[in-house]
């Protein structure tokens, strides 16, 4: 009797060697650079990762880029930094994405024609660049950019040269690439993505997913083994192997499948030579494979530092509706921890960047900066109008709305000296407040409230008198 066995192995992607081709003046991640393409094929197929990934890069793009929209210079480079209109924000949303996978982002810096003043800053896919060989002094002067790495060889693929970032040879060199990375302990070209530590449960993840989606098309489970005495007769030219798996087909094809027969006619031999069906009964391994997805996840999130998995939309951990304190808790670890520190290497890099803008200056201070990232929050707590009123100051109100600070009201002296005779007339019983009042909202544009703080609490001695005025 001849069996047939089914092979499963994971084919997770080997561990990468950073190696030169001196052939062709490149360092490859991999083999023929294929590391990058191997993780992103592997995500694709794990829930996990992909949750994790999107959530990141939302998190780090955040709302976009917060800047001084009266910085007319920076406000209009802003708006069309890639040129035909296209924002900052657009470029953002790559980098975000290559950051919160790779580890590592790049923009293609355009100079202008007298080359001391960059132009426009476009995205560049990571997984696009390889480096050429440091230099004596350990530096990077120049990269490959290739659409896709496994076809480089021909060439509409061929990978072209581009000058690395450097302000000096600008003149000569107009178009540059900006390369960014978290530095990796094992080797000085590449970054080492977070899921490193966990290919092997991201592989997990698709097998299982492969291995339910067989059970289905096979009705769930071989329930029968169909023993054939003799091999089937071959065709004129047909090996015994190519008859042996077109029968199989054959049985398959009519017994398998969401819509499978359940029942088999087979002619032949009678007796001891005749083909018999043995009822199979298979073991309920339900539990081990939920284990095993169970620990996939735990594993995925773990090496990606999530700290809870409801963050990145997976169930387990908190609820939404009953456990928001804890769920802001884990999220402002995982922001603070390992988002913020993300967006802050993406923030210097522009600095660094829009300093070679020719009329940009960044002006910013610890609360205010020149540049930022706006964070949206996940999870927002509402409390009523008269706890917000004694717990925060107006301004703290207005940001909770979005709304920017008022401006403070800033007098000369003259006008101070104005506004303290109009008190002291006031105090002296020469005016009444609510003329004062009138005087104050009107001639000094000061607001209601504004004027009430500056005349003070209003005492019931004089309201009476004012009435009886």
């Amino acid at each position: 009797m001849h069996a047939e066995y089914i092979s499963v192995a994971l084919s997770v992607p080997e561990p990468p060697e950073v190696k030169v081709n001196k052939q062709k003046g490149w360092v490859e991640y991999g083999k023929k650079h294929s590391y990058w393409a191997s993780l992103i094929k592997l995500k694709k197929n794990s829930p996990t990762q992909r949750s994790v990934t999107a959530t990141k890069t939302a998190l780090l793009r955040g709302e976009g880029f917060s800047y001084d929209e009266k910085n007319a210079p920076l406000h209009e480079f802003m708006c069309n930094m890639a040129g035909e209109g296209r924002h900052a924000n657009r470029q953002l949303a790559g980098i975000a994405a290559d950051k919160a996978f790779l580890n590592g982002w790049a923009v293609q810096v355009l100079w202008n024609d007298a080359g001391d003043s960059v132009a426009e800053i476009h995205h560049q896919r990571i997984s696009t660049v390889a480096p050429e060989p440091m230099n004596d002094e350990g530096v990077i002067e120049g990269y490959y950019l290739c659409r896709d790495w496994s076809k480089s060889q021909d060439a509409k693929f061929k990978p072209e040269w581009i000058a690395a970032f450097n302000p000096d040879t600008a003149k000569n060199q107009k178009r540059q690439l900006y390369v960014s990375m978290t530095p990796s302990d094992s080797n000085d070209y590449f970054p080492e993505p977070e899921c490193d530590a966990a290919l092997a449960y991201m592989q997990l993840e698709n097998d299982l997913g492969e291995y339910h989606l067989g059970n289905v098309q096979g009705n769930f489970a071989p329930r029968n083994l169909l023993y054939v005495p003799n091999d089937p007769p071959p065709r004129e030219g047909q090996s015994i192997a190519e008859a042996r798996k077109e029968f199989v087909d054959a049985i398959k094809k009519k017994t398998t499948g969401p819509k499978g027969e359940s029942l088999l006619v087979i002619f032949g031999e009678a007796g001891v030579d005749a083909a018999s069906i043995v009822p199979y009964s298979p073991p309920v391994n339900a539990d081990i494979y939920n284990t095993y997805s169970s620990l996939a996840v735990e594993k995925i999130l773990a090496a990606n530092r999530v700290p809870s998995p409801t963050i990145v939309g997976l169930p387990g951990g908190a609820s939404l509706g009953g456990d928001s304190g804890t769920i802001r808790t884990a999220y402002e670890l995982y922001y603070n921890t390992v988002v913020r520190p993300e967006q802050v290497d993406i923030i210097e890099g522009f600095e660094e960047l829009l300093q070679y803008v020719q009329g940009v200056e960044l002006k910013g201070d610890a609360d205010t900066p020149a540049l930022d990232i706006v964070t949206n929050l996940p999870v927002k707590f509402t409390f009523s109008e008269g706890l917000l009123q004694d717990i925060a100051d107006v301004d703290e109100l207005r940001a909770m709305v979005d709304m920017k600070p008022l401006e403070e009201n800033t007098f000369d002296s003259e006008t101070r000296d104005k506004l303290v005779e109009l008190l002291e007339k006031m105090q002296g019983g020469e005016l009444s407040r609510a003329s004062v009042y009138g005087l104050l909202t009107v001639l000094y544009k000061l607001s209601p409230k504004e004027a009430n703080a500056l005349l003070g609490p209003e005492t019931a001695t004089g309201a009476n008198a004012e009435q009886g005025a």
